[in-house]
């Protein structure tokens, strides 16, 4: 079993292990789709479905707030602040929840990278019934989810001791 202090320090190894794997991941798959496909072009993968697509947005999801890079590079300055604010003040000591803080931090350094950087957002991936988004904006979303269904699973559980 490990003490209390050695259990913090491996939730904070998984958060910052998280948000490192998904900031690198995404930064070298926008760098690979910056290099090797020609920006508005697109390669096929699953026809009239899938498609790999290389778009610059200069705004947030589902290109709202175009050209607003100086307001969105703020909220997501702010935004990473307050995730570390809160992984610091509630002590989450399950895998999961600092998992997915990890995940949500590294998608919004990805993204605050390209901002602050390119002064855009290198977007590829591209299924034809939803906007074109990158690995940043896939594991903010992943991350947000994750954390919503831990928050549901330990409100139905609590609610089952209760109840008994």
């Amino acid at each position: 079993m490990l003490s209390r202090g050695s259990r913090n320090v491996l939730m904070n190894v998984y958060f910052l292990i998280a948000a490192v794997c998904v900031m690198i991941s995404d930064q070298i798959t926008k760098y690979i789709i910056v290099q090797k496909l020609p920006e508005n072009s697109s390669i096929e993968i699953i026809p009239n479905f899938f498609y790999i697509t290389h778009v610059k947005n200069s705004g947030a999801a589902f290109g709202l707030f175009q050209d607003s890079i100086r307001i969105l590079t703020i909220i997501s300055i702010v935004a990473i602040v307050l995730i570390i604010i809160l992984k610091i003040i509630l002590k989450l000591n399950y895998a999961f929840y600092n998992v997915s803080l990890g995940f949500i931090l590294g998608g919004a350094l990805g993204n605050l990278i390209d901002r602050y950087f390119v002064g855009e957002v290198t977007d590829f991936i591209n299924f034809t019934f939803w906007p074109v988004f990158n690995i940043a904006d896939s594991f903010l979303i992943i991350g947000f989810c994750l954390i919503i269904i831990l928050i549901l699973r330990e409100y139905f559980k609590k609610g089952k001791t209760q109840g008994s």
